[in-house]
Order: C-alpha cells, then structure tokens, then sequence
C-alpha cells in the first residue's frame, strides 16, 4: 500500500468537517429566511409568489425542456450562487425528476 493510499480521504480530515459545518449553517440560515420571509406574505402575495414561481419552472422544465443551470440563470436570473442553493433547497431534486419534453409528450399522446 503507497503513502498516498494511507492517507485519510478528504472528507475526513478536520478542513472538510469544518467546511462541512459552514454549510450546514448555512443551509439552516437559508432555510430559516425563507419560511420566515414566506410566513410574513400575506394569503395575495403568497399566491402570487407562488404563480411566478411555477410558471417560470414550467417554461424552463416543461415548455424549453431545460437543464437545471439554465433554469437558475436563463429563466429566473439568478447569479452562481444560487447552485448549491437550488440544490439545498430540493430544486435540483425536482428537476431530475421532471420528465424531458419527448417524454411529456409521448405520455400527453398516451392520454389523448
């Protein structure tokens, strides 16, 4: 076994279980500010919050048939840093979920 097979992963050295920490933190942080800014919406406001939202994740998912990068920057504008943040938050387990629009089609053909 060489000395490089000794060493511990990266995952278990003090670094990573810090940063590990910071993100976690982080994650707690973000989620706390999302259901407290959602909680303070009125019932109108969180309607609409909510239409504006899904109707750009249809036209990103389903109408452009995009990919999740495409989906953050192209339809809703966001910058780099809501990638991980789309990822924490589930989004990025949404979108892997969601069928491609040959799919969706060929189903909508099945239901017709």
């Amino acid at each position: 076994m060489s000395t490089e097979d000794k060493r511990p992963g990266w995952f278990d050295t003090p670094e990573s279980r810090e940063l590990a920490e910071v993100f976690k933190k982080i994650s707690i942080k973000n989620e706390k500010d999302a259901n407290d800014f959602w909680e303070g919406l009125s019932y109108e406001d969180k309607c609409n919050a909510f239409h504006a939202v899904v109707s750009r994740l249809h036209k990103g998912e389903v109408i452009d048939g995009g990919s999740y990068r495409y989906v953050l920057y192209d339809i809703f504008g966001f910058d780099l840093d809501m990638y991980t943040r789309g990822m924490d938050c589930g989004y990025i387990d949404l979108h892997n979920r969601i069928m491609t629009k040959d799919e969706y089609d060929e189903i909508r053909k099945r239901k017709i």
